[in-house]
């Protein structure tokens, strides 16, 4: 007869033994997996590789792989790392695992090949990639699909193209991923225009939430331009009819576009500046207005060049010309871009000093500038006419005459580019030091009132750590929104940076607040879990309780340690 004493003993070490074995932490192991062996070719896997041990302290973080290998039948589109250090049984225990998201590059029997490390080695793992079923491809389809236009397929060389991206996804849906980035072109300037905008669009009687972004394309060469497709790689949640949540990764591509880009006209001027635009001006102003000359003073003309279509920088310098009896000073261009709808609008400035010095007339001349009407493709030409003015004696007071000079000393003429001065011009510098006392001032003054300030703040009140602050403002902020799924995110961060210890969100809350809490977070899982419910969460009551708890938390009188602790944690 057996007793249940004597069976006691043997099984415990059984049950110990079993468990050494099964534990991968307790010996060297490596091992890889990914998601799924089947896809079609629109779908992406995750492949994971871990590896954990018994490691010495400079062994941690060991096991670099060549992934490039995986470059032969895959994109490897994501690629993750993460380290985890523990201790079992006073001994150190080291995983280190990678996350990669791979996608095919082709159809058939693809081959993740084999990783090693030490003594261990994987087995390769095949991937077989199909063609999705015609049921797959128009469900995808109506759930997901992009598409690019351009504004023309026929342009003259320079001229602006609007290239638009849009992406549009069912609004039952939601999308994870990025747009794709700007596209480079050797043969083409390329702009965006403003950042990306969302809005609603039906089509074919199903509603779309639509992403759109918009860049302004300019051909530098005559020829063909090959715009290719746009990718997009992402994932997309639906909710089924039996109310389960089912995620499922996609590839998305565009069709490409051929821009014929046609070189200058053989009516245009060889030796002029080639310069297509729509709506081009030029026009003129003066300081003071109205415009009068008198000899010595000076006399501001300011130039406006700008036109539609075309980038700042391809609009030409403008050629003052010379005026007998008249001194120039021009100051450097200014250039700026702005958008119209889908066009830029360039502008250029020219701003020059004119300073006369006779007394009679002065004649400024013509300024034009050629350019090629892209909405009627014709030269023309903007003109600003010349300009005919009488100049008046100056009514500056004149210089007494230098006895030293009348007495046979040599004149010396002023070289200087720059105009002399004005008499009875404010100089700025008496007024810039007084500016820079007073604001030297102000701010000691404000130093002097914060430190005040500072220290009358009462001992009984202890700021929340910088952390906790931020998280509870993240948290108000989402709650303000009723994003459910951030506020479930961030309430988990905010209590455990309130020095909550638990494994779950009920035992990081203080013992008093737990039964208040408890409602709360079942209201907010069933929005996160439940479609019908996520649009209608009110995140109002969670931010009342937040406030409530915040205010319990940071206001008790610290109790004096009698010594500072040894290995104070960093703040």
């Amino acid at each position: 007869m057996v007793t249940r004493a004597s069976s006691g003993p043997l099984v415990r070490a059984t049950l110990l033994l079993g468990l050494l074995l099964a534990s991968p932490w307790l010996r060297a192991e490596l091992a890889a997996h990914v998601d799924r062996q089947v896809i079609d070719e629109n779908d992406v896997i995750v492949l994971e590789l871990r590896f954990g041990g018994q490691t010495r302290g400079d062994d941690f973080g060991r096991g670099d792989f060549g992934f490039d290998r995986l470059e032969d039948d895959f994109v490897i589109l994501n690629q993750q790392r993460a380290h985890q250090l523990t201790l079992i049984q006073g001994r150190p225990h080291a995983v280190s695992s990678w996350s990669l998201t791979l996608q095919p590059k082709r159809r058939g029997a693809l081959t993740i090949p084999s990783f090693s490390i030490e003594d261990q080695r994987t087995e390769p793992i095949i991937i077989t990639v199909t063609e999705p079923t015609d049921q797959a491809r128009q469900e995808m389809a109506r759930m997901v699909f992009m598409e690019t236009d351009v504004s023309s397929s026929e342009v003259w060389v320079q001229e602006q193209i609007t290239y638009r991206v849009r992406l549009y996804y069912s609004e039952n849906a939601v999308l994870f991923g990025e747009l794709p980035p700007m596209p480079r072109f050797e043969e083409a300037v390329v702009e965006p225009m403003g950042g990306a905008s969302n809005h609603m669009e039906v089509r074919d009687g199903e509603r779309y939430l639509v992403i759109k972004r918009r860049y302004a394309l300019i051909p530098q060469r005559s020829g063909t331009l090959e715009l290719p497709p746009e990718s997009f790689v992402g994932a997309v949640r639906l909710s089924t009819p039996d109310g389960a949540v089912r995620r499922r990764n996609l590839r998305l591509a565009s069709d490409g576009h051929r821009i014929d880009v046609r070189p200058q006209p053989d009516a245009w001027p060889a030796d002029t500046p080639w310069l297509p635009a729509r709506n081009l001006t030029l026009d003129d102003a003066f300081d003071p207005t109205p415009t009068r000359f008198r000899q010595g003073e000076p006399v501001n003309r300011v130039l406006t060049l700008q036109a539609q279509g075309l980038a700042a920088s391809s609009l030409p310098e403008l050629n003052l010309g010379s005026a007998a009896g008249v001194r120039k000073y021009p100051e450097s261009p200014v250039l700026d871009e702005d958008r119209r709808g889908d066009r830029f609008i360039a502008t250029r400035i020219q701003a020059a000093t004119l300073i006369a010095q006779v007394v009679d007339f002065i004649e400024l001349p013509e300024i034009s500038v050629l350019w090629w009407d892209l909405d009627t493709d014709t030269i023309r030409r903007a003109v600003i006419p010349a300009r005919r003015f009488p100049v008046a004696p100056s009514t500056l007071p004149q210089a007494l005459p230098d006895p030293e000079a009348a007495n046979g000393r040599a004149r010396i003429e002023a070289t200087d580019s720059r105009p002399e001065t004005p008499v009875g011009e404010i100089r700025p510098w008496p007024a810039m030091t007084l500016i820079a006392i007073l604001l030297w001032v102000g701010a000691a003054l404000y130093a002097l009132w914060l430190f005040r300030q500072r220290h009358r703040q009462p001992l009984s009140t202890i700021p929340p750590p910088p952390h906790a602050a931020a998280e509870r403002k993240a948290l108000l902020a989402a709650c303000s929104a009723n994003d459910a799924t951030k506020a479930r995110a961030v309430l988990d961060r905010w209590l455990r940076a309130c020095g909550g210890r638990g494994d779950t969100l009920l035992q990081r809350a203080r013992p008093e607040s737990r039964a208040s809490l408890r409602p709360l977070l079942d209201e907010l899982d069933q929005a996160l879990y439940s479609p019908t419910a996520a649009s209608t969460w009110n995140g109002s009551a969670l931010a009342r309780w937040v406030k409530h708890y915040d205010r319990g938390t940071h206001s008790r009188r610290p109790r004096p340690a009698a010594l500072p602790e040894l290995y104070a944690p960093n703040r």
